[in-house]
């Protein structure tokens, strides 16, 4: 049932064009910010922990804005889900930084391309389905929406696998053939995958995941993001990793890897997904932040 209400909520939006979804992207994270105490105070809350520097007003901007993006993200599921491949095409601008993805295939090295929760991210996964031979997800917990998910995500030919041993070993096998491959390195990892890592001076529980493949496989690494533009454009850009990211010394690569999801938030800082509880887990002896 659920599962088919999303359907029909994305047809209906695959209509509208993304300068007016937009648009009404305003007041519906007007709304949103006044109804929703836990996306308003889990917003707050981190924009102040990351940007301790800005004013009271300037924080309270940033996190109010970061809910027009979440608006938006949610109004361009029709686009994600329904958009022929030629309006969704058309809807980019060229993309930045392509010269990094094609350094690791002429070196014919595997890739790993790390997609922060930033931006148009939905948007970025479809647009990235030519480029990557397999991407990693986390199943969600109804499995009818998770079917639907995937379906809609694999239309333009992706191929998506769980974040379990089977699709590890697929990520893993790809990267030895050197191929391209996806992951998200900003969530909160479980079940002992992560160590405490600086993400914005702020300790973050972070996944191991990357690192390790790095390791396993001599992959190179980059970072993507789809930033949102006006009058309804979108831009890919690809950021390198920093050599840090290929330490063996797996806490100088965690923070290498948080520092690279920073330079993609300094993008655009009001695009991120500033309402995730980043920093649910704390070290031993700290205070909850949420």
């Amino acid at each position: 049932m659920r599962g088919w209400f999303f359907r029909a909520f994305a047809r209906v939006l695959s209509v509208v064009p993304v300068r007016l979804l937009h648009g009404l992207a305003h007041p519906l994270s007007a709304l949103i910010w006044r109804i929703s105490r836990r996306l308003r105070t889990v917003a707050r809350t981190n924009v102040a922990l990351c940007y301790p520097d800005l004013s009271a007003e300037a924080q309270e901007q940033r996190a109010r804005r970061s809910l027009y993006h979440y608006a938006c993200n949610a109004l361009e599921v029709g686009v994600c889900w329904y958009a022929g491949r030629r309006r969704f095409d058309a809807l980019f601008d060229p993309p930045v930084g392509l010269e990094h993805v094609a350094a690791a295939r002429d070196a014919g090295l595997g890739l790993v391309v790390m997609a922060p929760h930033f931006g148009a991210w939905e948007l970025l996964g479809l647009s990235l389905s030519d480029l990557l031979a397999v991407t990693l997800y986390k199943p969600g917990s109804d499995p009818e929406v998770d079917a639907v998910l995937i379906e809609r995500r694999e239309r333009f030919g992706a191929t998506l696998v769980p974040a379990n041993r089977r699709g590890l070993k697929a990520l893993m096998d790809r990267l030895k053939a050197a191929e391209p491959v996806g992951v998200l390195p900003d969530q909160e990892p479980t079940g002992g995958d992560g160590r405490f890592a600086p993400f914005f001076n702020v300790p973050a529980l972070t996944g191991v995941l990357v690192p390790r493949l790095i390791q396993r496989s001599g992959a190179q690494a980059v970072y993507a993001a789809c930033v949102r533009g006006e009058r309804g454009r979108f831009q890919v850009h690809f950021i390198p990793a920093g050599e840090d990211l290929h330490s063996p010394d797996l806490d100088v690569a965690l923070s290498a890897l948080n520092r690279g999801v920073e330079a993609v938030i300094a993008l655009a800082p009001d695009q991120y997904l500033w309402a995730y509880k980043r920093f649910r887990a704390r070290p031993e002896g700290q205070p909850k932040r949420y």
